[in-house]
Parts: structure tokens; C-alpha cells; sequence
């Protein structure tokens, strides 16, 4: 699936977008999605002299569209109240998987 990487960008573009709208914070937003831009614009850039595996292109849309839901949502307000239950956690844990994820990064 040689076009793989570009349905992801383009998956994450729209998801960028939506959840860029109406945040519950904007400067937590604005503040949480440097981070995720500056990587989308760093695999773009590089594209053409190094591609990645599309599992390494997904793993890291993972650590992308996490920490995009959680600067829309703030990371303690995302509603993941269905996994705190399932594992039975007293806080909402859904920054620390979504911070796991950086970890991903880790495979390509």
C-alpha cells in the first residue's frame, strides 16, 4: 500500500481540523498541538528521503491523534470513563496512555 502514509495524513487532517473546533481550551490547545504539528510537518518534509514502514506511519498516527483529542479535550477531561472503569484506575488515565504512545516513536 504504497499511497498508505497519505491516508492517514489525510485521516488525520480531518480529524485535526474537527477537533480543532471549539476546544475546551484554546490556549491548551494551541499549546498541546505545537508539538503534533511540528511532527506531521518533520514526517511531510522528510517524505521523500526516508520513508517509514505504514506500521511505523501508524503507530505514530496513534501518538498524533491522541494528543490531538486530549488538547481539545484537555488531557484529565477527555470523556475515557469506559477504560477508568475497565481497569478500575481512581483518575481519568487517559493522559497516561496517550503519553505511552510517545513511545512509539521509539519503533521507526
Amino acid at each position: 500500500m504504497k499511497n498508505y502514509p497519505f491516508y492517514l495524513l489525510a485521516v488525520f487532517a480531518v480529524l485535526f481540523i474537527a477537533l480543532g473546533i471549539s476546544p475546551s481550551s484554546r490556549s491548551v490547545w494551541v499549546a498541546e498541538v505545537i508539538p503534533v504539528a511540528l511532527a506531521v510537518v518533520l514526517l511531510a518534509a522528510g517524505f521523500r528521503r526516508f520513508r517509514f514502514s505504514n506500521w511505523s506511519y501508524t503507530l505514530m498516527f496513534f501518538w498524533l491523534a491522541c494528543h490531538t483529542v486530549g488538547a481539545h479535550y484537555t488531557f484529565a477531561e477527555v470523556p475515557f470513563e469506559w477504560f477508568r472503569e475497565l481497569v478500575g484506575a481512581h483518575r481519568n488515565p487517559f493522559d497516561r496512555v496517550a503519553h505511552f504512545t510517545v513511545g512509539f516513536y521509539a519503533f521507526p
